[in-house]
């Protein structure tokens, strides 16, 4: 029985990619004690449902007793990137993810091909900033399926991917009024209002910290009746909150930039829109609209 046991450790670790020290680590033993176990040894019985849970498999699936069913995956991503130091895991998800993205299109053997191929050798291309500056870009996807949507981007200096799974009732109805979109992107539109938000988004910590409008008119160069419209006019869209603080001399206004990670990814896709260019990997096979109106409704029953 050992023999079957340390063949099935060692060929499910492989094939996760797991060193014997990650799996060592997942485990809460040496990576001697992993190698031990690949060359017949035997692990405690009380150590079993770890090593199981770390290689994503059920205990009778160690033994080769069934077809191997799968246990919480979600699990063992996490022990998976405990493993590495905490500078390397958001990367590492990143290739996971793109992993995963690649089985949408399985159907489509080219896309498949270039979206599971290595970084340095997938896709490569130059993206030309507005500035002029050359960014070497690595993957590009844009898949939309009757599943839903995939937008990714992954270069160098920058990696993102959006999966949106669609509901049952369509994405629409989760988007906001019109109305409200074009009070946000006429904001966005103002002279200097990109400028205020990127100057307070590069000055750790991010949120939290207080800023008087002279102090934001002074670092932009702005006039301060300017400064003070553009805050306000932030303030009521929520990007910032305006607060009071005591002095010596009295109480005054400081503004904070509220807690908004979205807004960087936002900037980042809206470059990608920016560029007219929907992405190397364009795979749509989708029968209706992206978005189902009510008329598209009634057409389809």
């Amino acid at each position: 029985m050992s023999g079957l046991l340390n063949e099935r450790i060692t060929a499910l670790r492989k094939e996760r990619g797991f060193t014997q020290e990650q799996l060592g680590q997942m485990v809460g033993v040496s990576a001697q004690a992993v190698s031990k176990w690949e060359k017949g040894g035997f692990p405690d019985v009380e150590l079993l449902p770890a090593v199981a849970g770390a290689l994503g498999v059920t205990i009778d699936a160690l033994f080769g007793r069934d077809a191997g069913e799968r246990i919480d995956a979600a699990e063992v991503v996490r022990r998976w990137l405990r493993t590495m130091p905490q500078s390397q895991r958001m990367d590492q998800l990143s290739e996971l993810v793109w992993a995963a993205a690649s089985l949408t299109v399985a159907t489509h053997s080219d896309d498949d091909r270039l979206l599971s191929g290595k970084r340095d050798q997938t896709c490569q291309g130059v993206f030309t900033l507005s500035s002029g500056e050359d960014l070497r870009w690595l993957r590009r996807i844009r898949v939309i399926g009757e599943e839903g949507l995939i937008l990714g981007f992954r270069a160098e200096d920058m990696s993102w991917v959006s999966i949106f799974p669609e509901p049952e009732t369509g994405w629409e109805p989760f988007l906001e009024s019109n109305d409200r979109y074009r009070s946000l992107f006429g904001l966005l539109a103002r002279p200097y209002c990109l400028e205020l938000l990127e100057y307070l988004n590069s000055k750790p910590p991010f949120t939290g910290r207080r800023y008087t409008p002279e102090a934001i008119a002074g670092a932009l160069g702005l006039e301060l009746a300017e400064t003070e419209a553009l805050l306000e006019a932030l303030t009521k869209t929520r990007l910032l909150t305006q607060t009071e603080l005591e002095t010596k001399d009295g109480l005054i206004y400081c503004y904070v930039l509220n807690d908004q990670e979205s807004l960087v990814p936002f900037l980042c896709l809206s470059r990608w829109l920016i560029a007219g260019d929907g992405g190397y990997i364009n795979v749509t096979p989708r029968k209706r609209p992206v978005l189902r109106g009510e008329m598209w409704k009634e057409k389809e029953n």
